[in-house]
């Protein structure tokens, strides 16, 4: 049976998917403070983990992030980070991801702690921060769903990204704006697992995140894709058919 699910995701920073409370104040040493910033941000993508809270550097920096929700870009100064995800509440001494990135000036980053919770992963990706033309979009997909196989990715039946796999990101692809419905079929197959009705707004960079479980009987933690805009512009909105 197919179930049909409506968003209206906004950009980031305004009200996209919901935003995290306890970010970092200004006093905090893992915030840029001389201009030699990066910009990050957080998904939270382990289906069957509860929420959790997230350090840099020993210092909480987000907390209560639940699975899909994406946060805002934090400024951090460029160089090296020690970046932690544990289950909220518990401290950093219970965290299941503890790994150390590398950041570069005037580069925006996405985090995600992807996986399962019997094994969880952090994975990095690099940004797009430069707005297309008014008449442009620019999507990349990025395969966060533990469980699916490589994907193919096609936009009204065109082929736009080949065998992506679990971990990876795309490239962007440079579209006119518009309406399209996105395919997201196992690699080399015909038949599409989910439909996404998506409209691009001119001017605006987006990632989409494959999260969530194809075989699972939690509809929470179920294959879902999130539209998100990496450049602040306007809104878009999907409509989600998954079969």
């Amino acid at each position: 049976m197919k179930q049909t699910r409506r968003q209206v995701l906004r950009a980031i920073g305004v009200s996209s998917i919901p935003i995290l409370g306890g970010i970092s104040s200004a006093q905090d040493m893992t915030t840029s403070q001389n201009g030699n910033a990066s910009r990050v941000r957080v998904i939270h993508a382990i289906p069957d983990a509860p929420e959790v809270d997230v350090y840099v550097d020993g210092n909480r920096v987000l907390q209560n992030v639940a699975f899909k929700d994406v946060s805002d870009y934090l400024d951090l100064d460029a160089g090296k980070h020690t970046i932690q995800v544990a289950p909220a509440g518990q401290g950093q001494g219970s965290a299941v991801i503890d790994e150390q990135v590398t950041l570069d000036a005037n580069t925006d980053y996405t985090i995600a702690a992807g996986g399962t919770l019997d094994s969880p992963q952090a994975f990095v990706f690099v940004d797009e921060n430069e707005v297309p033309s008014g008449d442009q979009a620019r999507l990349r997909a990025v395969h966060l769903s533990p469980d699916a196989p490589a994907v193919d990715i096609t936009a009204d039946g065109d082929v736009l990204v080949e065998g992506l796999e679990f971990g990876n990101a795309s490239d962007y692809v440079e579209v006119p704006a518009g309406s399209y419905t996105i395919g997201i079929r196992p690699a080399g197959m015909n038949d599409a697992v989910a439909t996404f009705d998506v409209t691009l707004e001119g001017g605006t960079v987006v990632s989409a995140f494959a999260v969530g479980l194809l075989q699972t009987n939690d509809e929470a933690q179920a294959f879902d894709l999130l539209p998100t805009i990496d450049a602040p512009t306007e809104m878009m909105t999907t409509t989600t058919t998954t079969m």
